[in-house]
C-alpha cells in the first residue's frame, strides 16, 4: 500500500470573501485529513496560521462569528482601546494624518487565542506572503512574530497599515501573489489544493456607472485574478476551488453568516474530490 503524499495548502486574499477559506478547513476536518504545508494570503494567512497552529476549522469558526457576528460587539471592539498596553490600537486617531486602521491592531483584535506567538511555532509548517513596496516583489515570511507577519500581508494601502519588518515598507501580499501556489509547489508537496476568493467585479442592481472606489477595486481584482491564473498555469493545482462569493463585496465583513452559507457547497465538492484523488494514489 502506497504512503498517502503530502498535502500542500494556498489559501489566497479576498478580504472578507476569504471568510469562504472556513469552509475549505471543515473539509479537512471532517474527513480526518491535515494539510502538511500552509501559504496564506492577507485574510488567508490569518485563517491559515490560526488553522496551522492547531486550531479546528469549528473553533476557527466559532471565533470569527463571536468577533464579527454581532454588528454592535464589532464596533465595540474595533474602536475599544483597551487595558492592555501592550495591544497597538486598531485604529490610528491622529489631526495631521487621515484616519487608518492598524493592521497589527486589527490582527491582535481578531486573532484567536490558540493562535501561536511566532510563524515557526505553528504545528503545521506555514508561509506568509506580503509584498516589498519599494522593490515591487513578493517576500514569503516563514519566521519571526506571527502577528506582524499577518499585519504585513493584510496591509492595503490606504486602509491598513503596518508596521516596517527587517526595515522594510511591507504591503498586501495580493499584489504579487494573490493565492501563494508555488510557495506550496517549492516545498515538494505530492498534492495542492489551493482557494481562490479574489472575486470579480460584478453589476450592481443600478442603472448608474460604476463609481471611483468601485473602479478601483474592481480593476484591483482583475489583476489579481490574471496573476492567479498564471500562477495556476505555472503551479497546475490538483484542485483549485473558487467559491461562489463574487456578489461579496470586500468589506463584508458583516456578512459572515451570509459568506459561509454561500461557500456551503464546496465543503462536500472538496471532500469527493480529495478523497478520489487520494484513493487513486
Amino acid at each position: 500500500m502506497t504512503s498517502q503524499p503530502t498535502i500542500g495548502l494556498a489559501l489566497g486574499g479576498g478580504a472578507a470573501r476569504g471568510i469562504a477559506h472556513i469552509v475549505v478547513l471543515e473539509a479537512f476536518d471532517q474527513l480526518g485529513i491535515k494539510p502538511d504545508f500552509v501559504a496564506g494570503c492577507s485574510i488567508g494567512a490569518l485563517l491559515g496560521a490560526a488553522y496551522a497552529s492547531g486550531m479546528s476549522a469549528a473553533e476557527i469558526r466559532d471565533h470569527t462569528l463571536s468577533v464579527l457576528g454581532t454588528p454592535a460587539k464589532a464596533a465595540r471592539q474595533l474602536f475599544w482601546s483597551g487595558s492592555n498596553r501592550s495591544a497597538s490600537r486598531p485604529i490610528n486617531l491622529s489631526f495631521s494624518r487621515p484616519i487608518s486602521l492598524n493592521g497589527l491592531g486589527i490582527v491582535q483584535l481578531v486573532s484567536p487565542p490558540g493562535m501561536a506567538k511566532r510563524v515557526e511555532d505553528t504545528l503545521i509548517p506555514l508561509a506568509i506572503s506580503t509584498t516589498d513596496f519599494y522593490t515591487a516583489t513578493e517576500v514569503t515570511i516563514e519566521t519571526g512574530d506571527l502577528e506582524t507577519a499577518v499585519a504585513a500581508s493584510i496591509a492595503i494601502p490606504g486602509l491598513f497599515s503596518a508596521p516596517k519588518l527587517n526595515g522594510k515598507v511591507l504591503i498586501d501580499g495580493a499584489y504579487t501573489n494573490p493565492v501563494p501556489m508555488d510557495q506550496v509547489r517549492r516545498k515538494g508537496c505530492g498534492l495542492l489544493i489551493a482557494v481562490d476568493v479574489t472575486g470579480t467585479p460584478r453589476p450592481q442592481s443600478r442603472t448608474s456607472d460604476p463609481g471611483p472606489t468601485e473602479l478601483l477595486l474592481g480593476a484591483t481584482q482583475i489583476l489579481q485574478k490574471q496573476i492567479t491564473k498564471l500562477q495556476s498555469e505555472f503551479s497546475k493545482p490538483d484542485i483549485l476551488i473558487s467559491p461562489n462569493i463574487d456578489h461579496f463585496g470586500a468589506h463584508d465583513f458583516l456578512k459572515i453568516k451570509e459568506i459561509l452559507k454561500a461557500a456551503e457547497p464546496e465543503r462536500e465538492r472538496l471532500k469527493r474530490r480529495l478523497e478520489r484523488l487520494l484513493s487513486g494514489m
